[in-house]
């Protein structure tokens, strides 16, 4: 589980990076991955370390504008890395897009089209599991200022694989 963990945490910062890239440098961002424990019944945030699954993580994303000017329509970007969860209502903000696929954005929850047996389509929400990245819109981002965006994720079970009879 230990590689799991640096995989989601890897797969997170090479996305977020991926998304600064496009928009037009002087935002920095940098992302940092916590492990979220309870102490007293308030959540405490610890060094992200070695996870397992049922561990729950926070990814907190800072945009900063090093540059002299304001930076428009920035759009903030963190991925829900794959063998996580990500966990209902831990948006902050909490007007965040999600996506299943990092590239279409919509507003949460996440529907979808089933159709049924009689051929008919019923509406049905997208299960949290196969979300793949959160967006805000921040907008306008002042010269030398900064924001912060995150979410949670809770680290998947290991699926178990059945082997094949001869």
């Amino acid at each position: 589980m230990k590689s799991t963990l640096k995989f989601c945490i890897f797969a997170a910062g090479v996305a977020l990076a991926q998304g600064v890239l496009a928009q037009a440098s002087p935002v920095t961002s940098q992302l940092l991955a916590q492990r979220v424990e309870m102490a007293g019944g308030k959540p405490v945030l610890k060094p992200a370390g070695d996870g397992k699954p049922g561990d729950v993580l926070q990814y907190s994303a800072t945009y900063r504008n090093t540059s002299a000017a304001a930076a428009g329509k920035l759009l903030a970007t963190v991925p829900v890395p794959p063998g996580t969860t990500f966990i209902a209502a831990s948006a902050d903000p909490a007007q965040a897009l999600a996506s299943t696929d990092g590239s279409a954005f919509s507003p949460m929850p996440l529907t979808r089209m089933v159709k049924q047996a009689d051929g008919s389509a019923r509406k049905e929400p997208v299960p949290l599991a196969e979300y793949r990245a959160l967006r805000w819109e921040i907008g306008t981002l002042p010269a030398g200022g900064s924001t912060v965006v995150s979410l949670r994720v809770r680290i998947d079970s290991p699926v178990a694989t059945v082997a094949a009879k001869p």
